[in-house]
């Protein structure tokens, strides 16, 4: 919000430089974002007299002017049609900026020095209302009033000598959204007193009954309306003074009604309306919902379909208005406007905001409206308003005001107690001192807490606040007016000595080990199409109220999130990729109630690795080898063992998943935690991916359930392994991996380690049988193993695995 600081000296006395005073407003919360010195714009701008024209020598269009700058006459050439003698004229002159330059299609600023146009010096410019920014005509230069006196700054002419700040409100101060508001601030800060200005409203004879009937429908999204009629006024461009205070702030006066409603408006900070009376059918205002589809056409001239949560303001036949955020064309104030309705009422913001973001519609009205308006202080506002019309329009108000207000809204009374005061910002106030603070904020001792000294004591909240609810915002508003500057910063410091070393969040564990074997971390938005979260399962929950159709639902898998990355980085060349993500999938199944989430809806943490392009980059030495699904298998392994994890189970499976072609379960201690598998062409051609995918998707309870707390460590062997050989001929449908556990614990236990280094089907294999090749090592941690020992061992392996499986020995 833009803060003329001439004008807040009409409400409150300081003499702070704008820079004080933006740092001591900063410092309670309202941050300044810039300080504009308006003065400096127009430096070297003066007021000029046009003395003496004559046509220029080689140019049929251009003038040679002698202008009167007060202490001295410079020679100007002019371009401008209008230009005459005797003229009072905006002049910069050699070293001033002009804002607009008519002759740049940006409308670029531009410097002035001296030059020579066709041969002719030139010491400065004759500017036009659109050079100088204060219009957009471009077509002459701006004439100025006949009694301006020359040599006179220009911005002392144009009265824009102002100082204005721009402080950056927060939505929860509604109440500073006006220079009153700031004003409030000020006064506080500097143990001021705050000056209203002072209403006297010239009421005529004529009763305001007789002439307008206001019917408030929906008192819950409007519990207040008030409203007056004011009769013979003539609508005329606003005096001056009241153009530079709305100019100032950026705000671009219209006519006088519209712009003592805005001058209201950034005054107090509650939002007005004039309707055109003459305009409003059968004398009478409605405040109703809009019927579902209803049109209106508002005051930016657009056609709109309304909602049925939409509230109007209605004559007796049709909309005028959007309630609290814009009116209607078909009630615009004109020239030949005689009679007008001032609307000030107090709309509930939930019912502000939906209209406002329904229509993309933000107004200086609405942004009020939606944080939180003052009840209590529609009579003042309408009264200044009528008041300055009155002053400056002219006018008869009607005797009596219209104030439908069926339920007062009454301040909050809010309890405090010193001591939680001092125990949140650590410091030593009694009551004494906490409630003259307050009541510097106008927050004031209810009843009789007032005459003695209590443990707590209950205050009453202005209504223009409506951030302050409960006791701790008490607490941050006694920190505000004390000034944080004078908290004493206190720093403590404790040490800690565990017994045991603090154990690390599990998933920051995983993210370590699996970024230093290569993998990059992928954090993506876990809402997606309903489609795309239907694909991995029909338990979807679905968004009530989705920001879009690609935020319709919570996904159910890692994996299309995923996909998507994995298509974005091939589309942008890199198609070499090893990714993970950590985040959680949602489930909506009614029938869990396991009490610690809500009824119906699930969501579980998992794990996503995925694997696609090359193994290893291209070089000279090797050829380059695609990924493949023992790639993703080991990665997991790895994964598992850094993690220590074991009892470790991949286990092969027909899939009918609808992302899983090829895949594997994976087990630990006899508890399914995830799969790994490529993902189907057609999901990949979903994402337009032409080249496989492998995932592993992992659920993390499990996980951290099973992963081995107690780590030891095992001396290295002492004694020599002795290494053997041995491959069986099976059936075919016998997995090496059943094979590999039973070979293990007929050789227990002296056999220490086992790996397939080999599987064979083809010339002297009999159709149906394939030869796996293991290679075992035997070890004793007591002695070295005798020939004999190993011999034996092997002898009762080969025993066990012919017997058990039907297997033979491969020569």
């Amino acid at each position: 919000m833009r803060v003329s600081l001439h004008w807040l000296k009409e409400y409150v006395d300081f003499t702070l430089s704008a820079e004080d005073l933006a740092e001591c407003l900063t410092m309670v919360g309202l941050e300044v974002e810039s300080i504009e010195y308006q003065g400096k714009k127009y430096e070297k701008f003066v007021v000029g007299e046009v003395l003496e024209i004559a046509k220029h020598p080689n140019a049929d269009r251009l003038s040679v002017c002698k202008v009167n700058t007060g202490k001295e006459a410079h020679q100007v050439v002019c371009g401008a049609p209008n230009v005459a003698e005797g003229q009072k004229v905006a002049v910069g002159l050699v070293g001033a900026v002009v804002p607009h330059n008519q002759h740049d299609p940006d409308g670029k600023p531009f410097a002035l020095s001296h030059v020579k146009v066709r041969n002719v010096d030139s010491y400065g410019m004759i500017c036009s209302a659109y050079e100088l920014d204060l219009g957009d005509d471009r077509n002459g230069i701006i004439v100025l009033d006949s009694n301006a006196k020359p040599g006179i700054p220009l911005a002392r002419y144009l009265g824009r000598e102002d100082t204005v700040i721009e402080v950056g409100i927060t939505p929860n101060r509604p109440d500073a959204m006006s220079h009153i508001g700031i004003a409030r601030e000020v006064a506080a800060l500097l143990g001021k007193r705050i000056r209203l200005p002072k209403v006297k409203v010239k009421k005529g004879s004529v009763p305001i009954k007789k002439v307008l009937t206001v019917v408030v429908e929906d008192t819950q999204r409007c519990p207040r309306y008030t409203a007056r009629v004011i009769r013979n006024l003539q609508v005329v461009p606003s005096p001056g003074w009241l153009q530079n205070r709305l100019n100032s702030i950026g705000i671009r006066p219209v006519n006088n009604i519209v712009d003592i409603t805005n001058y209201v408006l950034m005054e107090i900070g509650h939002p007005l309306h004039a309707f055109d009376y003459d305009k409003v059918a059968g004398q009478k205002i409605v405040v109703r919902l809009a019927q579902q589809d209803e049109l209106f056409v508002t005051l930016d001239h657009k056609q709109r379909s309304l909602r049925s949560d939409t509230l109007l303001i209605c004559d007796a036949e049709r909309p005028i208005a959007v309630a609290g955020v814009m009116g209607g064309e078909n009630s615009e104030i004109s020239s030949s406007t005689t009679a007008i309705v001032i609307e000030s009422a107090y709309f509930i913001p939930q019912c502000i905001r939906s209209s406002s973001k329904a229509f993309s519609l933000s107004t200086d009205a609405s942004q009020r409206f939606e944080r939180g308006a003052d009840p209590n202080i529609t009579l003042w506002a309408v009264d200044r308003a009528a008041s300055l019309i009155q002053s400056i329009a002219g006018g008869e108000v009607l005797k009596g005001v219209i104030d439908v207000y069926p339920k007062k809204i009454q301040p909050k009374r809010i309890t405090l107690r010193p001591t939680r005061v001092n125990e949140v910002l650590g410091t030593t106030l009694n009551h004494k001192e906490v409630s003259a603070l307050l009541q510097k904020l106008n927050i004031r001792v209810a009843g009789k807490a007032r005459k003695k000294v209590v443990s707590s004591t209950s205050y009453v909240v202005p209504t223009y606040r409506p951030d302050i609810t409960e006791e701790i915002d008490l607490v941050e508003e006694v920190a505000r007016v004390y000034g944080y500057n004078n908290i004493d910063t206190k720093t403590e410091s404790l040490i800690k000595f565990y017994s045991y070393a603090p154990e690390w969040e599990f998933a920051d564990e995983l993210r370590n080990c699996l970024i230093g074997g290569g993998y990059s971390e992928v954090i993506v938005n876990s809402m997606q199409e309903k489609s795309q979260a239907r694909l991995a399962s029909d338990k979807v929950v679905e968004i009530a109220n989705p920001i879009s159709k690609d935020m319709g639902a919570l996904r159910t898998s890692l994996i299309p999130s995923m996909l998507g990355v994995i298509r974005h980085n091939i589309f942008h060349g890199v198609k070499d990729l090893r990714l993970f993500e950590i985040g959680k999938a949602y489930f909506h199944d009614p029938s869990i109630a396991d009490g610690t989430s809500l009824q119906g809806f699930v969501e579980k943490e998992r794990l996503l690795l995925a694997l696609t392009g090359i193994v290893e980059p291209v070089s000279w030495g090797r050829k380059p080898r695609s990924v493949d699904i023992f790639d993703a298998k080991g990665e997991l392994q790895v994964l598992f063992n850094k993690i220590s994890l074991d009892k470790i189970k991949f286990i092969p499976y027909s899939t009918t998943d609808a992302l899983i072609d090829t895949g594997l379960h994976v087990e630990i201690n006899g508890q399914h935690v995830g799969m790994v598998g490529s993902i189907r062409k057609g999901l990949l051609s979903m994402f337009e991916i032409e080249q496989d995918v492998y995932i592993g998707e992992l659920t993390l309870d499990p996980l951290k359930m099973n992963r081995l707390r107690a780590r030891t460590y095992q001396l290295l062997p002492k004694f020599p392994p002795v290494v053997r050989d041995v491959a069986f001929i099976v059936d075919g449908a016998i997995s090496s991996e059943v094979l590999e556990s039973a070979i293990r614990n007929a050789g227990k236990p002296l056999l220490t380690s086992i790996k397939l280094f080999d599987i064979y089907t083809g010339e002297q294999i009999e159709n149906g049988k394939k030869s796996c090749a293991f290679s075992l090592q035997f070890l004793s941690e007591t002695r070295t193993l005798t020939q004999e020992e190993v011999d034996r061992t092997m002898q009762h392996v080969i025993v066990q695995i012919s017997s058990t499986f039907g297997a033979t020995l491969r020569q």
